[in-house]
């Protein structure tokens, strides 16, 4: 489909003006060529057009953001005086405020979905201007467009303040119980999880989708939320050999990942060192992730060595730690410090993304998580280039500033899709809810089995040296979008009024009580899921890595190219 095509088809009538002019842009290009070459007044004249339409989108985005803080700052003070004051606190009440809090929620979607569109507007004029005149405007107007940034990314605390007041209303005023922070014991439980891309356009309608049915998990609710507190860096070690690499895409027995990873800003004072373990041994052959914490200023002591397993136990110790606690720790630091040593592993890659969790506080039966702006960032000094010197664990140039304008495209990779990742707990029996069901089904998800952030990540920066490539990359060649196939989703109807799967809210409400009776006694159809220890025994061909057949005959160079080409660009339309 034609951009001109796609914007006809994706503009939200009511705010039809506020679009980008795209045709008046592209006949501005054809008209002043047609009977004489492009002229400097030419170029000053588009470039001006050009910047108004800019200012024009970027000043309805933020006006609209305005009137969205607003109107949940206004959602907040009339549900504290619900709760301040029981005569006003009735059942119809709520609900009106829950209606409230849906229309501010499409709202946000659909200015989502305007911020995406625009910006790949500008994208294609830009890339169009380039291609007729032979001039490098698509470079020099960086700056414009990152003094009016197309950002994405401002949405996410709108969402979360619109999660907390949704969660609100549906409890009519009482504390949920459970404590957040239990979500982040990841070893407790067997889990069945499942991977999933999602397209930049369907981001904010799955996030909206899954917050209607679980809350945003916030790990501390007692600081304002803030952008950066949904960052979450990793740094992934591996030797020249990528021996962790092979052995986690061959899933061999004992296969180990070796992450050290952080929360929100550079300067956080917690580093979480993190191994997972396929079929490990001293597990009966389950496979695990355990994990320990470590002052950021300790983190360099370990991996020279001079910070011991035993050293780090007894400061737990004398905190009064558990001594099961002390115990698991000194394990884990032991084994990793051993991988370290003797297989010779060094940091090769970070990858960084911004991270929404929805789950129930201390209820780990269903968990769904959606990452964005994943990137990865090279850490290796494999080329002779020294990205940080010998002694550090991570590059001291790169925090958590996406896109990281100030990287080398040589340097950084950045993921074209968000990634879905559902957990169900799997050793209770807990079969998957149906409105989950109806989203992993729906056109806005496209299923990745075994899909690895690191794998991923390392072939494409080095897949010189890999023998055997993850079975996805073909499937970065194809547009992962559907077309819509049902009324699952968020639309509006003809008078512009909130629709949920094809249904007035209240209508949605009423199904849903209707299905969980019926689930009562009778069992919910399940997703098709890949627990960590049930994929061998049903293996998927598909999934299988694929021999890298331009190991010996390719270059370097070329090989990095070809990267390039596969991993990072989904398939664009005209």
């Amino acid at each position: 489909m034609k951009f001109a095509d796609q914007l006809q088809k994706g503009i939200f009538a009511p705010w039809r003006l506020s679009y980008i002019n795209y045709d008046v842009l592209k006949t501005e290009l054809k008209a002043r060529q047609l009977d004489h070459g492009w002229t400097d007044q030419d170029e000053k004249d588009f470039i001006h057009l050009l910047e108004n339409e800019l200012e024009k989108v970027y000043d309805f985005i933020s006006a609209k953001l305005g009137e969205v803080e607003a109107r949940i700052s206004y959602c907040e003070r009339t549900l504290q005086t619900f709760m301040n004051n029981p005569s006003w606190s009735s059942e119809q009440n709520w609900n009106i405020m829950d209606d409230a809090l849906t229309e501010v929620l499409f709202d946000v979607n659909d200015l989502a979905k305007f911020t995406r569109l625009n910006y790949i507007g500008f994208q294609k004029i830009l890339k169009k201007h380039d291609k007729w005149t032979g001039l490098r405007l698509q470079q020099n107007f960086i700056p414009q467009l990152r003094a009016k940034p197309l950002d994405k990314q401002r949405f996410d605390v709108a969402i979360v303040y619109i999660s907390a007041l949704h969660d609100l209303c549906r409890l009519q005023g009482k504390p949920r119980t459970g404590n957040s922070a239990a979500g982040g014991d990841q070893n407790a439980f067997e889990r069945a999880t499942a991977k999933y891309w999602i397209h930049p356009d369907n981001v904010t309608e799955v996030k909206s989708i899954i917050m209607l049915h679980l809350p945003v998990l916030i790990f501390n609710k007692d600081k304002k939320f803030e952008v950066s507190d949904s960052a979450i860096s990793s740094i992934y070690y591996d030797n020249e050999d990528f021996d962790l690499y092979t052995g986690r895409l061959q899933r061999d027995e004992g296969a180990e990942a070796i992450r050290f990873r952080w929360y929100g800003p550079m300067e956080s004072k917690n580093v979480f060192i993190e191994r997972k373990t396929h079929h490990a041994s001293w597990l009966d052959g389950a496979s695990v992730k355990d994990r320990f914490r470590l002052d950021v200023d300790d983190v360099e002591k370990y991996v020279e060595y001079e910070l011991t397993p035993e050293e780090i136990t007894e400061r737990l110790r004398a905190k009064n730690v558990d001594e099961q606690i002390c115990k698991d720790t000194e394990f884990i630091a032991t084994g990793v410090q051993k991988s370290l040593k003797e297989k010779s592993l060094n940091p090769v890659l970070r990858a960084f993304y911004n991270r929404t969790a929805f789950q129930l506080p201390g209820d780990q039966r269903v968990r769904v998580s959606l990452d964005t702006d994943l990137s990865f960032i090279r850490e290796d000094n494999m080329d002779d280039k020294v990205r940080r010197a010998k002694n550090e664990w991570r590059r001291p140039d790169v925090a958590i500033d996406y896109p990281f304008p100030q990287l080398d495209e040589t340097e950084i990779c950045r993921f074209p899709y968000a990634v879905l990742e559902t957990k169900l707990q799997t050793h209770l029996g807990q079969e998957p809810p149906e409105w989950l069901t109806k989203l992993v089904d729906s056109h806005l998800v496209h299923e990745v089995p075994r899909f690895s952030k690191y794998l991923h990540g390392a072939c494409y920066f080095f897949r010189d040296r890999m023998p055997l490539l993850p079975w996805w990359l073909p499937e970065m060649d194809i547009d992962i979008r559907k077309p819509r196939a049902t009324n699952f989703g968020l639309t509006r109807s003809k008078s512009f009024k909130p629709l949920i799967d094809g249904q007035y809210r209240r209508a949605m409400e009423a199904e849903e009580r209707r299905l969980n009776n019926v689930a009562k006694t009778e069992s919910v159809p399940g997703v098709k899921v890949n627990s960590l220890d049930d994929d061998n025994k049903q293996v998927n061909k598909t999934t299988k890595p694929t021999p890298n057949t331009d190991l010996k005959r390719r270059t370097p160079a070329s090989a990095s190219s070809a990267a390039s080409a596969s991993l990072q660009q989904p398939q664009q339309s005209k």
